[in-house]
């Protein structure tokens, strides 16, 4: 009889240029990130030795997210398809899979009811698409772009108010449901990488390539204003509120990770990783108490925000494309 003891998860897979992204556990307990055909689960509080590991998607992850209810798992994959996976059994039972784009998946956001979905990323004739969680049924059409859509995000409160930013220069804002288009944001002046919502909806952010911080009213898109000028020398590839909306991390190809104060638009603190193109930060992460940042080559940065400078904690190695085996090596006893 086999007994699995352990997980040894690889890290992130990564890829210059381009921004990944991680997924919380509303309990704050776990994050996701993916690598290969696989999903990885790890604990926030032990990430050496708590690791769990998703193995059923075909073709290569590109994003994973927790439902808010934190009950199910949405992850997309190069085909176009979408998974929704249970959380709670270790089987991580198959709730539903959708075929919904023409090309890979990059982002993905749950509305906070649970029960809709806009999935967003490369395809032929349609970046986007809004669904019921349930049945994969439209509710809304994501329109207004004619290139690549690089991240999504929802309003958390109603009314719903949806955020898409894309390699065409644009943020589009819609409403809903059903979602439709209500507005164009053209301040971007090259690829617009992330866009996110505060939790407070008051607000939402978008970041690209020329390194600025845009801010929108998250009710009706307003332009507000730029954090910084610009906020880092590098190109942006994802921001991360606090819990209470009152800062942004931002991370970016210039090596540095920075915060800020949202409402005077200040910066309180930077973190520096190093003078290599694998400490370029391409992501990052606020869960509850918890900020973590990934480098080019796949490191996990813990950060504490009481003292910016350098993480506090790196979990280190090699996250290859060459890195073919990324279901994870068990260990295990007879």
């Amino acid at each position: 009889m086999l007994t699995l003891e352990k997980i040894f998860a690889s890290l992130p897979k990564t890829e210059r240029g381009k921004a990944i992204v991680l997924g919380g556990d509303p309990k704050g307990e776990n994050f996701l990130y993916v690598n290969g055909n696989s999903v990885f689960i790890r604990s926030l509080k032990d990430p050496f030795t708590k690791c769990d590991v998703y193995t059923q998607h075909s073709t290569a992850t590109g994003v994973a997210k927790y439902s808010p209810s934190g009950f199910y798992i949405a992850s997309g994959d190069a085909s176009g398809k979408v998974r929704i996976w249970d959380t709670t059994q270790a089987e991580h039972v198959l709730k539903n899979e959708f075929h919904v784009l023409g090309g890979a998946i990059r982002d993905l956001a749950w509305t906070s009811d649970n029960q809709r979905l806009i999935i967003v990323g490369e395809g032929r004739e349609k970046f986007g698409v809004a669904i019921l969680a349930d049945s994969g049924a439209s509710v809304g059409e994501i329109i207004g772009h004619s290139k690549a859509i690089n991240s999504v995000d929802f309003k958390p409160q109603r009314p719903f108010r949806a955020v898409t930013a894309s390699e065409d220069f644009v943020v589009c804002f819609y409403e809903g449901p059903p979602f439709k288009f209500k507005k164009q944001n053209d301040e971007h002046t090259n690829f617009v990488n992330v866009v996110r919502y505060a939790p407070s909806g008051e607000l939402f952010a978008s970041a690209g390539s020329t390194g600025r911080i845009l801010l929108h009213e998250g009710k009706t898109s307003e332009y507000l204003g730029e954090i910084g000028d610009p906020a880092h020398k590098g190109g942006i590839y994802s921001l991360a509120f606090s819990p209470n909306s009152d800062r942004l991390l931002s991370v970016s190809g210039d090596k540095t990770a920075r915060l800020w104060n949202v409402q005077d638009k200040s910066l309180i603190g930077e973190w520096s990783f190093g003078n290599t193109i694998n400490d370029m930060q391409v992501s990052c992460l606020w869960c509850n108490d918890y900020v973590i940042t990934v480098s080019l080559d796949g490191s996990l940065n813990f950060l504490d925000l009481a003292n910016p400078g350098k993480p506090t904690e790196v979990i280190g190695g090699i996250a290859s494309q060459s890195q073919r085996w990324t279901a994870a090596l068990t260990v295990a006893l007879w």
